[in-house]
């Protein structure tokens, strides 16, 4: 608990330093706290399932009540609903009437705002308790909030990695080591509810673990490019942390918030339509594939090259499988696309979640192959690498063309920030093989798709600042190695997009006004423990963890998150 809490009617775009002495950390006023916890529920928790909405709801407003009293609050909490704000303000559709953005730059900078404030409330937790359930769940939102506006950066990494170190200090990964089937019935409501959140989140954080894992590969001669095409790799590619044998930990009941106390363990698992959990209990099942990938392939290229290609096959087929046995409410056939429809109606979460599970199958297929992309004139047992790059890329872009004509408005308006690093990795491997595979019999097909791609990004890049970086360093790309998309010239005119200003002329930048219309409440923090946000991500984990962050990890970002020749 931190005291000094008080109630403040300082207007949002008033400096977050006052000149008593005390950092203070602004909140919305309670009707746009209620909008932004409203819109992560509907359109953002079921990418990332690992709260229990009617306790969030409940802690919420009991967070504003001790808010109004100057009373003092969880700083768990504070940093919880702090991410949730930053997330979801990314997402908010902006309105003329809204109370939460008017304007088309204020989501993004709210964000931003929120993210810094998240920050200093993580790093004052970090020096003052040992953490909590709700630290974590805030670190692993975090990531989601830091990797919107930078791509998959060292930052991003670093939450999920604090969020993983202080899982294991809750023993997060050993809750079930005593438990016996049908023991939990003897536990109160509150307790069987927190002890399913706990395993929600230990299985979210070890299947990331166990995701993005799986080696990345280079080649003597197309090294750039091959790490060019795993924008989601970086320098943890090849380890993982969570240990399959030191973990006791059932996985999640495949029920949902309002049922799951009524399930127990033997309950069956749907297969008619999709539960709360069913993202993320197939997450965890392609998450085991990866593990295993990156338990039989080697690190080194030289390596990788006495690998029989037929075991690189037979891995492949795994994630070939793995599509093939997903719910069909998750698949991409035409069939299963149908019989959809009226789960469709109902949920409709079930398309943008059958999108993100698909592209990340899809894309430990491009990761897999991605070195072979350029053998096959070496060897033509190679076009099958090639062939399942293309498919994977062309699929992943194929059907985020599809979801534009969705009903769904958040889907539609966006569906680029959710998808940018998979619609990137698709066009980077598609402009991988032009520029290998000159001359192909495909190329005109190819081109034509690069050239949809640049123009989804254009007509897009206002969505999410990585795109304006996406888009300049393709085009770079392509100058460098000659290849026109028309007769002789590149057809997209690209402007780089500074991620630290805004295009909208309302819009004063990072530090600009926000307008919201209601006073916030304050949280105040001590004045030591403040950073301003333009120095605080470099700082941060420094001043709240000690750690010694890897000097080269501003090369690593500048290949694998914004396929770019600049460090974030």
């Amino acid at each position: 608990m931190l005291d000094g809490v008080s109630a403040s009617h300082n207007h949002m775009q008033s400096s977050s330093r006052s000149q008593y002495g005390v950092n203070t950390v602004a909140f919305p006023p309670y009707r746009a706290a209620f909008l932004l916890c409203q819109n992560y529920e509907v359109n953002l928790d079921s990418i990332c399932h690992i709260l229990h909405k009617p306790s969030l709801r409940q802690n919420t407003e009991s967070f504003y009540l001790k808010l109004s009293q100057n009373e003092p609050v969880p700083l768990g909490q504070a940093a919880l609903l702090l991410a949730i704000f930053a997330l979801s303000s990314f997402f908010y559709e902006p309105s003329p009437h809204s109370e939460v953005a008017r304007y088309d730059h204020e989501p993004t900078n709210l964000s931003r705002i929120f993210i810094s404030s998240a920050l200093d409330v993580l790093g004052h937790s970090s020096r003052t308790s040992s953490g909590c359930l709700e630290d974590v769940q805030a670190h692993i939102i975090m990531s989601f909030a830091v990797n919107q506006h930078e791509g998959f950066s060292s930052r991003g990494r670093l939450h999920v990695g604090a969020a993983v170190a202080l899982s294991r200090d809750l023993g997060l990964h050993k809750i079930d080591s005593n438990a016996t089937s049908g023991s939990e019935y003897q536990y109160s409501a509150r307790i069987r509810i927190d002890r399913e959140i706990k395993r929600r989140v230990f299985w979210y954080l070890a299947a990331t673990d166990w995701y993005t894992c799986p080696p990345c590969f280079g080649s003597p001669y197309t090294d750039y490019y091959d790490r060019l095409a795993a924008s989601i790799s970086g320098p943890q590619s090849g380890m993982y942390f969570i240990h399959p044998a030191q973990i006791s930990v059932r996985l999640p009941k495949d029920c949902n918030d309002d049922t799951f106390l009524l399930c127990d363990d033997d309950s069956p698992v749907s297969t008619d339509r999709p539960t709360s959990m069913s993202h993320l209990l197939e997450r965890v099942r392609l998450a085991h594939i990866c593990r295993e990938m990156v338990e039989y392939l080697p690190l080194e290229i030289s390596k990788l090259q006495q690998v029989p290609y037929e075991h690189i096959v037979a891995l492949d087929q795994k994630l070939v499988d793995y599509l093939s046995t997903l719910p069909f409410y998750f698949r991409l056939d035409v069939e299963s696309r149908r019989r959809s429809r009226p789960l469709e109606d109902i949920d409709q979460n079930i398309t943008m979640l059958r999108f993100c599970i698909t592209r990340a199958a899809l894309s430990r297929r491009i990761k897999l192959h991605q070195c072979f992309l350029g053998r096959q004139s070496d060897d033509p047992r190679y076009a099958y690498s090639r062939q399942a790059c293309l498919d994977s890329a062309q699929t992943v872009m194929q059907f985020y063309d599809g979801l534009a004509d969705h009903h769904n408005a958040f889907i539609v308006s966006g569906r680029m920030a959710i998808a940018a690093h998979y619609m990137h990795l698709a066009m980077g491997v598609l402009v991988m093989d032009l520029c290998l595979n000159k001359n192909s019999a495909d190329e005109v097909q190819i081109k034509a798709q690069v050239k949809a791609g640049l123009k989804m990004f254009e007509d897009a890049r206002q969505r999410t600042p990585l795109l304006g970086q996406f888009l300049t360093s393709l085009q770079q790309i392509l100058e460098k190695h000659q290849v026109y998309l028309n007769d002789n010239t590149i057809p997209t005119t690209v402007t780089t997009w500074d991620v630290g200003k805004t295009h909208d002329s309302g819009s004063e930048g990072l530090n600009g006004a926000v307008k919201v219309q209601l006073p916030p409440a304050t949280l105040h923090l001590p004045e030591s423990q403040a950073l301003d946000f333009d120095t605080y991500f470099d700082d941060f984990w420094q001043n709240t963890i000690q750690a010694d962050l890897n000097p080269e990890l501003a090369a690593w970002d500048s290949l694998f998150s914004a396929l770019d020749s600049r460090p974030i």
